[in-house]
This record gives C-alpha cells, sequence and structure tokens, in this order.
C-alpha cells in the first residue's frame, strides 16, 4: 500500500467519524430545542419572569435571532415542495466514476434473478444507501462503502482535498451547533444549578433581564 493510499484511508476514516459526531450533535441539539422551550416556559413562570411583556417589547430581537423561514407558494397558494438534491453542487467527476463503480458491483438489477440471500439483500440495500449518501453529498457514508467494496479512486490527491474540506466543514458545523443554549442545556444532564445559569444567561444575552 502506497503512502498516498494510507492516507486516503486515514483521512476517510476521519470523515466517517466527524460525520458520525455531526449528525449525533445535530440529533441531540434537535430533540434538546423541544426541552430547552419548556423547561425555559416553566423556569420563568417559577421566577416570575414577565415573558410575554419581554417577548412583545423585543418582537424586533426576536425576528433576528428566531427568524422564521418564508413558504414559497404557487399560483394556486399550495406550498411549493424543495428539491434539495437540485441545489447540491456537481460531484466531482472522480467521485461520479467511484459511484459509477459501485453500481457495476453491487446494482440490484445484477441480482433480479437470484435467489434473495441474506448476502444479496445486504448489497442491495448497501446500494440504496450509497445512492442516497451520493445524492445529498454525504461523503462520509458514501467513502465508507466504496472502501468497504474496496473501490479506490484514480487521483488520491483530488479526493483528499475534497474529503479535508468537508472534514473542516463538518467542524464548523459542530461548534456551531454545540454553541447552542439548547446543546448546553443537553449537557446539564440533571444538574439543576447548571440548568438554571443556562436560563439566567440566555435571558440575559436576549434581553438584557435579570433573574
Amino acid at each position: 500500500m502506497s503512502l498516498m493510499q494510507k492516507k486516503y484511508k486515514k483521512l476517510v476514516k476521519e470523515l466517517v467519524y466527524v460525520n458520525s459526531e455531526y449528525e449525533y450533535v445535530k440529533e441531540a441539539v434537535k430533540e434538546a430545542h423541544y426541552e430547552f422551550e419548556k423547561q425555559y416556559r416553566e423556569y420563568c413562570a417559577e421566577n416570575e419572569v414577565p415573558i410575554d411583556e419581554l417577548n412583545n417589547k423585543n418582537k424586533d430581537k426576536l425576528q433576528k435571532v428566531f427568524p422564521k423561514a418564508k413558504q414559497e407558494v404557487d399560483e394556486e397558494g399550495i406550498v411549493k415542495s424543495k428539491n434539495t438534491h437540485s441545489q447540491k453542487e456537481p460531484a466531482d467527476k472522480i467521485l461520479q466514476k467511484m459511484y459509477r463503480t459501485v453500481a457495476t458491483k453491487i446494482h440490484p438489477d445484477k441480482f433480479s434473478t437470484f435467489e434473495q440471500t441474506p448476502e444479496i439483500i445486504e448489497k442491495t440495500e448497501m446500494f440504496k444507501e450509497c445512492t442516497t449518501a451520493y445524492n445529498e453529498r454525504n461523503w462520509g457514508k458514501f467513502l465508507d462503502i466504496c472502501d468497504k467494496l474496496d473501490i479506490l479512486p484514480n487521483r488520491y490527491k483530488r479526493v483528499t482535498e475534497i474529503i479535508q474540506i468537508e472534514i473542516d466543514k463538518l467542524n464548523i458545523a459542530i461548534t456551531n451547533e454545540k454553541s447552542t443554549f439548547s446543546w448546553r442545556l443537553f449537557e446539564c444532564e440533571e444538574d439543576e444549578p447548571c440548568r438554571e445559569g443556562i436560563f439566567k444567561n440566555f435571558l440575559f444575552q436576549l434581553f438584557k433581564y435579570k433573574v
């Protein structure tokens, strides 16, 4: 195995790990948002914080902090669906070639006349996962599947550059998610003083209100 190939495989493992970390943090924050809203309301009620009054006085500030996404509608007033795949940038030609190689190995059409053994079913599911990852530009999952199938890029330098850019993007996204109050509340777990500190800090930062 060449040094460049070793570097590539090392970076793929790093990307898979960082991607997994991002998905975990994103899911944790998503669930924590609901808990934050619920417990924040309870905290304000228990401490007689005039939350409705504060909200009314700071509508403009709240709109900047929590902007509502505008939904596009057609001429009949029906909300337009967003095709996220069409908004993705075209995949690099090397990655396109790797995807085609995956298809030649495990495309379901190859096994249409075969008995549906657990091995065949596993390959079919793997192809579905690979296609989803490729379409969503989730290079961590995509390259992990390629690695399991022993599919390597024909130009290591270009792909390692793509991987490094993706790792950097994911690390920034993780940092952004962890900077939210919801994540900080999630990290408090059952520590009540920690939770109170989060809500006090939130009220002060948003409204300059001291409990």
